[in-house]
Order: structure tokens, then sequence, then C-alpha cells
């Protein structure tokens, strides 16, 4: 992103409806694995901006947050984050079989990301078996405006394409839906303007624009409905963002057990 956005992000973070209901999301996800697994999880923040949603995950477990910005990392570490890597997904490696959870919000469609399923296969590496993966894209190319330049978006993905990589990297889905469908057409709206006005000295994200706090939190309640559907299992035809739970899958019981007494296998 451009440096002035993670000010915004900083500053936006606790508050704007659009980051509320995507940790609202997020967070309940997690505390539904948590408690499937009777145990704090080993959770791994891939890409962690400014450091929020490691805040709010710290309840679950041990949480890493890792950005390849330095600017990220500082933010993140003044937050209270005792383990803050600075590291690039694509290319560094991030752990063999250490996280029982990774997230992974707003990063694949990122242009530092340009190898997508290289980044995939890391974060596959990173999972433990049976590791959960949390993910968020934005949605259509079609959306691309002003705040897409802000936030340097490479790619906007539709539901496909993000399964496919996914699956390539030997993750299986277990819940793949569309966010925010009523905000679908505000946006087109909102980014075939800006499409069409004069290139501004400094273009700005859409976290920029402040609401007024009514409409702040009657959006954030709206959005918090949607993910109760959402976690029910229903899934949203279209919207602005993709959001995704994949689970990277267990060994075989019998290799299971023989790598961890250490005995050799005939594979």
């Amino acid at each position: 992103m451009e440096p002035i956005e993670y000010q915004r992000m900083r500053e936006a973070e606790e508050q704007h409806w659009w980051y509320a209901g995507l940790h609202d999301l997020a967070i309940r996800w997690i505390q539904r694995e948590a408690t499937r697994i009777h145990h704090p999880l080993a959770i791994l923040d891939a890409g962690c901006g400014t450091g929020r949603l490691c805040q709010l995950m710290q309840p679950f477990g041990t949480v890493t947050g890792c950005d390849r910005h330095p600017l990220a990392v500082a933010a993140t570490a003044a937050r209270g984050i005792q383990r803050v890597l600075q590291r690039d997904l694509g290319t560094d490696k991030l752990g063999d079989k250490e996280y029982d959870l990774i997230t992974c919000m707003d990063v694949l469609y990122h242009r530092a990301v340009t190898d997508a399923a290289a980044t995939l296969q890391n974060l596959h590496q990173a999972l433990k078996p049976g590791g959960l993966l949390l993910g968020h894209v934005a949605a259509f190319e079609f959306l691309r405006g002003d705040h897409d330049v802000a936030v340097h978006t490479r790619r906007r993905y539709r539901r496909q394409e993000l399964a496919r990589l996914l699956q390539a990297a030997g993750l299986k889905i277990e819940f793949i839906s569309y966010r925010l469908p009523l905000c679908l057409v505000p946006a087109l709206l909102w980014r075939c303007r800006s499409r069409h006005r004069p290139l501004q000295r400094e273009l700005h994200s859409d976290i920029a624009w402040r609401n007024p706090a009514g409409m702040n939190r009657w959006l954030t309640s709206l959005i918090r409905i949607e993910n109760r559907l959402l976690l029910a299992g229903w899934r949203m035809p279209f919207g602005t963002s993709l959001f995704v739970s994949a689970r990277k899958r267990k060994l075989p019981g019998f290799l299971a057990t023989c790598l961890k007494s250490g005995a050799p296998t005939d594979a």
C-alpha cells in the first residue's frame, strides 16, 4: 500500500464498519475452530497490516504477526504483539507444520504477491496437517477503481479462480462465498465515477472516507447479520469480496503414525 494508507488503516481498524465486519467474521470462525480442537491455537496472521486482527485473536492462543512492510511490522508490534516477523510470504520460509490456523486477509490480491500459487504453497507448508486457512480477497475486476491504486491491488478474484488456486496448493475448501452483496452496486457506481475523474495528485482508498457515526453503526450491524448467515452455511452469489475457509489435508493414519514415531516408510 501507499505509506499513508498504513496510517489510515491504523486509525480506522477499530471502528470502521468494513474492518469491524471482517474481523467479526474471522473471530467467529476462529472461535469455532478453537472449540473444535480443545486447545490453544498456534496462529499466524500472514500479512498482518497494522495488527488489529492479531490483537483480537490473542484470547485463542499464541499469535504471530507477519508482514513484508516495515511500517506494518512496527504498527503491529506497537499493539503489544510479542512475535512479529518481517517476511515475504512468497519467498521466505514461514515454518514447517507449525500453525494450527493461518489468517491471510486481503493479501493474495496485492501487487507485491507476484506469485499467488507460491504464496499459498508456503502457507500450506506452514500449516499443521488438519490446520485451517482463512482467507479474504477483493472480488471482480469490474470493481477496480482509485481504491485499488491506493492499496496496490494486482488483481481482483472470482470465486472459481480463488478456488482453483487453493486446491492446487493442496488445500481442501470447506467454505467459500462472496461477501457484502448489498455493497456491490454502490461500489460499482462509485468506482465508475472515479474512473472518469481527472487523475488526482494523491489517490485515496475507500477507508479514507469517514462515515457518520450512526451510519457506521448501522452498516456494522448489517454486516454482522450477514456474518451469521455465512457461519450458518449460506453462500452469497456475488459481492465486493470473497471469504474462504480451507483446510490442509491430514496425513493418512498409518503414515502419520510412522512420522510421529520416527519409523521409516516405503514412500
